[in-house]
Order: C-alpha cells, then sequence, then structure tokens
C-alpha cells in the first residue's frame, strides 16, 4: 500500500511536471526554452568547476579569496559581527549550524 501510494506521487509529480514545460513551450516559445537550457547548462558546469576549486583549495588550507564580510565574520567566530554583516537568513542559518 505504501509503495502505491509513492508510485502515485511520483506520478503525479512528473504529469505536473511535464504539464508545466509544455505550458512554459507554449508561453514562452521554442527558441527561448533552448536559450534558457543552454545558459543554465553553462551556469551547472561553472558551478561545479568553481565548487571543486574551491574545496580542493580548502582542503589544502587555502581560504576563500572572495569572501563577503558575513563569512568572514561567520569562520572567525565573530557573531555579533556576523549579526550585523549578513542577510537576516544567511544569519539565522549560522545560529543553527
Amino acid at each position: 500500500m505504501k509503495n502505491l501510494r509513492l508510485q502515485t506521487g511520483v506520478l503525479l509529480i512528473a504529469g505536473v511536471a511535464v504539464i508545466a514545460a509544455v505550458s512554459y513551450v507554449a508561453i514562452k516559445g521554442v527558441k527561448n526554452v533552448g536559450v534558457a537550457v543552454g545558459g543554465g547548462a553553462v551556469d551547472l558546469v561553472d558551478g561545479i568547476v568553481s565548487g571543486s576549486v574551491e574545496t580542493i583549495g580548502e582542503k589544502i588550507g587555502i581560504p576563500k579569496t572572495n569572501m563577503t564580510e558575513c563569512q568572514k565574520a561567520q569562520a572567525e567566530g565573530r557573531t555579533l559581527d556576523a549579526s550585523f554583516a549578513c542577510p537576516a537568513v544567511d544569519f539565522i542559518k549560522y545560529l543553527w549550524s
């Protein structure tokens, strides 16, 4: 019974995704979808490469060079400074981590 509910939920989500994609293509046109998909692919590769480089740098002890004041305050454990430098969402995430 539980497996059937899961399959039904997955099919429902897949159906909604297909309907949304078809609607988007009908509204925006095929050309815009191609541009969006191409841009997304470039952003994906950029994210993978930059994320890998940052992770490797952190593992061997090289700090990030483009840290914001918020990130610097969090990394150094300066909670009061982080409360002023960070957006509220980031600061709350920092407090709960």
